[in-house]
């Protein structure tokens, strides 16, 4: 029976990256001489080597989660991007329609 380095060892990881850039994706990688499944080992290497993401993440601040609280609440009034420009701009877009309701968030 031959043993096998775990270093030669291949698996398949399966993924489901967001469709919508693919084509921006597929061109930085080109450029670079790498395929998605080039760009996948080295960003798995570089997890491993830190022993963490190669990248910073973070937790918005208490500032940041407001605001973004916020910036949903005052979105989800209008029903188009018109309609919150023609409120800024002090217009009504349809005077007999009533306009929408935003509940308070609770903070945690």
């Amino acid at each position: 029976m031959q043993r096998h380095s775990p270093l030669r060892w291949a698996f398949c990881c399966r993924g489901r990256p967001d469709g919508g850039f693919k084509g921006k994706r597929t061109n930085v990688l080109k450029a670079c001489g790498l395929s998605l499944s080039d760009a996948m080992r080295l960003f798995l290497r570089q997890v491993v080597a830190p022993q963490g993401l190669p990248f910073e993440v973070h937790v918005p601040s208490e500032k940041a989660a407001r605001a973004l609280a916020q910036a949903a609440q005052i979105c989800s009034r209008f029903d188009s991007i018109d309609e919150l420009f023609k409120d800024l701009d002090g217009e009504v877009a349809n005077p007999a329609a009533e306009r929408k309701t935003c509940a308070t968030p609770k903070a945690d």
